[in-house]
């Protein structure tokens, strides 16, 4: 194994989990237990460790259990132990730490303990709004290029300031020097970010149809970058400014883009079974794992939450082999043990979580 394993992991009041403490093995590992026991719990405190980000969303003041101030998570990362740590007060923002200092921002966590996570939700990527499409674009090339994270936040920043003078526009007359500064900031940063999103994509389009022909081999899978525009400049803005005023929000940019997710040349979210789509948001995890893997020079940790329940055996084996295949350590939650199959039982470090605590089968 490589770089990037998890040693310890200590979690204290987040969501339903007092304390916990445990020791995870290097290969894989189940967290077993039934619904509202904190077995997720345990899988966000990992995803939260490596992005400096929740996986459920929702404030963080909400993650912090019920009549405590503060939730934190601490991972001991090998080779090195490393400590990695994330406290989300209930008041105030959240602060990452490496080895005890203060890191400027919880994103610079990106890329110290890499990590994909696959859930039941993950399916919207592929059923879902544009919205699930372009966050997913935006997580994973955040995580396999963190300096994308600058241009992500002055893109929002920029567009929530236009979008306010838009709505003031409606009422009070505002002249174009007003619009025209942020106009330029995104403009930078929407270039910034759908030159970020051709790139990933021209990675993840070729690793996406492997995956696919081994799960579905009569079947293609293709992606492309769906821009609802011809390309960002000032005139654009300048063009469109007095339709986004009678609107109320800016028309063109990346924000109003999609990613197309093609099945035998159909766009899946329209014409594709369910477990077509399944198949489809596999090959996708499949394919970030591996481009992670490639970036880092070392295997990512997987998080699967749950996807026993939600896939079939074909699709079950898919993941965990290439997990194994890449030497990934693996977490994986369940109701029940036996879900995962005796052979990975067999071979995975067993934890149990039952009201918010943790046992070692």
């Amino acid at each position: 194994m490589g770089e990037g394993l998890i040693r310890r992991l200590t979690v204290t009041d987040l969501r339903c989990l007092e304390r916990v403490e445990i020791e995870p093995a290097r290969g894989f590992n189940i967290i077993a237990g039934q619904n509202a026991q904190g077995k997720t719990s345990l899988l966000e405190s990992i995803h939260l460790a490596s992005t400096g980000r929740l996986l459920r969303a929702s404030a963080d003041r909400q993650a912090v259990r019920e009549g405590c101030e503060e939730a934190r998570v601490q991972a001991v990362v090998l080779p090195a132990d490393t400590e990695v740590e994330v406290r989300l007060p209930r008041i105030g923002r959240r602060r990452a730490l490496l080895n005890g200092l203060a890191l400027p921002r919880a994103s610079d966590l990106l890329g110290r303990l890499p990590s994909v996570e696959f859930s039941a939700p993950d399916l919207e990527i592929v059923r879902g709004e544009p919205a699930a499409r372009r966050s997913f674009l935006d997580e994973e090339t955040a995580q396999l290029s963190p300096a994308c994270l600058n241009h992500l936040a002055g893109y929002r920043r920029a567009l929530d300031q236009r979008n306010a003078l838009l709505k003031q526009a409606r009422e009070t007359w505002l002249g174009a020097p007003v619009f025209e500064p942020w106009e330029e900031r995104l403009v930078r940063h929407g270039n910034a970010i759908r030159q970020a999103r051709r790139s990933f994509i021209d990675r993840l389009r070729p690793a996406a149809a492997a995956a696919h022909a081994l799960l579905a081999r009569e079947e293609a899978l293709d992606l492309a970058l769906e821009e609802a525009d011809s390309g960002l400049e000032p005139a654009l803005f300048h063009e469109t400014r007095s339709g986004d005023i009678a609107r109320g929000s800016t028309t063109v940019g990346p924000h109003r883009d999609d990613l197309s997710i093609l099945v035998q040349g159909r766009d899946a979210r329209r014409f594709a079974s369910q477990g077509q789509q399944r198949t489809a948001v596999i090959s996708l995890k499949l394919a970030v794992l591996e481009l992670v893997a490639e970036t880092y020079a070392r295997p990512p940790i997987l998080l699967l939450d749950d996807v026993f329940s939600d896939l079939d055996r074909h699709r079950r084996e898919a993941l965990v082999t290439r997990a194994h295949e890449l030497e990934s350590q693996t977490f994986i939650t369940c109701t029940e043990a036996e879900q995962a199959g005796e052979e990975l039982r067999r071979e995975s470090a067993l934890f149990l979580v039952q009201s918010g605590r943790v046992s070692v089968a």
